[in-house]
């Protein structure tokens, strides 16, 4: 009985093994098991932190767009030449092209 069930075995496995499919299947196992070893406490800890990061970045974009949109509908006609430089002479919007100037530093520099 034994006998039979590898015969009837290998012969499912037969086309699988002919087309190289079954290297695929090991070469998958062997990528969990490579990822199961690299999961320790402290590289958990470092994605859930880069999750926490990158998700309290997007809330704050989203926010950010959500803001500007509400005010931009609002105003009927784009803002003039003057109301730009108006924007300009407020905290907030220097500390914004501030960072935004300093992001695209730090990326020029990596590149």
């Amino acid at each position: 009985m034994e006998v039979a069930n590898e015969s009837a075995l290998m012969a499912k496995l037969k086309p699988l093994i002919d087309s190289g499919r079954v290297d695929n299947l090991i070469d998958l196992l062997s990528l969990v098991s490579d990822v199961v070893d690299l999961l320790d406490a402290p590289m958990v800890e470092k994605l859930a932190q880069l999750f926490e990061n990158a998700t309290a970045a997007t809330w704050t974009v989203s926010n950010a767009v959500r803001a500007a949109k509400a005010d931009s509908a609002e105003n009927e006609q784009p803002p003039g030449f003057y109301q730009l430089l108006k924007l300009l002479r407020e905290p907030d919007t220097r500390r914004g092209v501030g960072f935004l100037l300093k992001t695209l530093n730090v990326i020029g520099r990596q590149l």
